[in-house]
């Protein structure tokens, strides 16, 4: 754990050069999970991201994005290899917004999301997952009126991750190597402009590389280190060239109810 220490100081002091025409972020989340029964739990986990470095185009270099998924789980097994995860989440995700060095607004969103999942053990040492998002935003203060506020947009996150084990290392070390991509399927007809802090557009929006290791440092408490590479792309489904360099923490503990 010591090395993975020094590796992420390391990026982090390099990342002035890294970041002449990206930008740098932050990411962390705290995911607290009860555990009700071997098949149901329930989750609270907010979150906090802020901007450390940005190249050419806006000045945002400060906290930019608050949010809190809560909701339940459903777990069952397939069979020996296979996993299936069911997650109904409500998520809140609040967009602080500065001019000039001082906060001047603060739109949110309320949103449902849908959570499919299957997990597939194909050995000892390596899982595959592919989880889907139903992200159904149906709320957005940003709006100026009521009817503009209150619609439905949807977009769906699908994303393949795969686990490998470390065990010449350590047993409670992981790789994770994932992909994930974003398309609105829905824009909302309550003729509010499509907006990333509002109702989302159709079409892709972006896609996350994700790579880095979780480590159980005991089998209540794990920690996921991970670097996220985002690419996103306009309304017009080009690549927007607007690249941001992630560099994202988890923390998850979990409580053992029965």
């Amino acid at each position: 754990m010591k090395k993975l220490i020094a590796i992420a100081v390391l990026c982090l002091t390099v990342s002035g050069s890294l970041f002449a025409t990206d930008t740098g972020r932050m990411w962390e989340n705290l995911n607290v999970t009860a555990l009700l029964s071997p098949e149901l739990s329930f989750t609270v986990m907010p979150g906090h991201r802020w901007e450390f470095a940005r190249g050419v185009g806006g000045a945002t270099v400060d906290s930019y994005f608050n949010e809190l998924f809560i909701g339940p789980t459903y777990t069952t097994k397939l069979d020996p290899t296979l996993k299936f995860k069911f997650s109904l989440w409500y998520y809140y995700m609040g967009f602080p917004t500065k001019t000039n060095g001082s906060y001047v607004s603060y739109p949110f969103t309320h949103n449902i999301e849908l959570i499919p999942a299957i997990d597939w053990k194909v050995s000892d040492k390596l899982t595959v997952s592919d989880r889907l998002i139903v992200h159904n935003t149906f709320f957005a203060s940003r709006e100026a009126t009521d009817a503009k506020q209150n619609g439905l947009s949807i977009m769906v996150r699908e994303m393949v991750t795969l686990t490998y084990n470390l065990s010449e290392v350590d047993p409670k070390l992981n790789l994770i190597l994932g992909d994930e991509i974003f398309v609105g399927l829905k824009e909302s007809d309550n003729g509010a402009i499509p907006s990333g802090s509002g109702f989302y557009r159709s079409g892709v929006n972006s896609n996350r590389i994700y790579a880095g290791f979780s480590y159980a440092i005991d089998p209540m408490l794990i920690i996921v280190p991970q670097y996220v590479y985002e690419t996103n792309y306009d309304n017009a489904g080009n690549l927007s060239g607007t690249i941001n360099h992630n560099f994202y923490l988890t923390v998850t503990y979990l409580l053992k109810m029965f």
